[in-house]
């Protein structure tokens, strides 16, 4: 079962439609109240994390249910951003730091906006503005076969593995599983993936049960 396709778009467009359509998707599959609110958490907070993202942003926003996966919450966006233009507004802003960044959501926000760009500019970007090795290194990122359309993809699932195994900076791993306790999106669902091949981005939320 799949809801229909919506453009939400970083200034409110589409996002009460988006609403509505999470509330009808949880009924149509039979969820109890419970799901059906974090169903529509869930949503609230991906809009609320394209609402910080650099530039005119948009999104297909969608929601999908298959035997392997009871609720998969997509978002799927094309953009023209580049490395001159992120640097413009950081510098524009008054202490040269991007706010939006705190929280795991913030920084899925910026894992996607960073991957939109080639390796040497995510490298750049993450080394001048203090990004955190723990999220933006290989921590969480999956084998990707050179052939296959997607070149550049992070997983919630492999970052937590990754962080179990850390061992040179505990204090790190520790800030990392307090960020991650803290997120609604990390405690509800059972993964977070973002995809990017080009211009392309693609955010999954997975919730397998309830």
């Amino acid at each position: 079962m799949q809801t229909d396709k919506i453009l939400v778009s970083a200034n409110g467009t589409g996002w009460n439609e988006a609403l509505e359509e999470a509330g009808k998707f949880a009924e149509y599959i039979g969820l109890d109240k419970k799901a059906s609110l974090r169903v529509r958490l869930l949503t609230e907070e991906a809009l609320g994390m394209i609402e910080a993202i650099a530039g005119d942003f948009s999104a297909e926003y969608f929601i999908e249910s298959d035997k392997k996966c009871k609720v998969r919450l997509i978002l799927k966006a094309q953009t023209d951003m580049d490395y001159a233009k992120k640097r413009e507004l950081i510098e524009a802003s008054s202490d040269k730091k991007n706010k939006a960044s705190k929280g795991f959501m913030g920084k899925i926000r910026q894992i996607i906006e960073n991957a939109l760009y080639s390796v040497d500019e995510v490298g750049a970007l993450t080394a001048e503005y203090g990004g955190t090795s723990l999220m933006y290194g290989t921590m969480g990122m999956c084998d990707i076969d050179p052939a296959a359309p997607v070149n550049y993809m992070w997983s919630l699932e492999n970052y937590k593995t990754s962080i179990e195994s850390v061992t040179d900076s505990e204090e790190a791993a520790k800030e990392a599983w307090d960020e991650l306790e803290k997120s609604i999106v990390a405690s509800i669902a059972d993964d977070v993936k973002v995809g990017v091949s080009g211009n392309n981005v693609e955010l999954i939320i997975e919730k397998k049960s309830f």
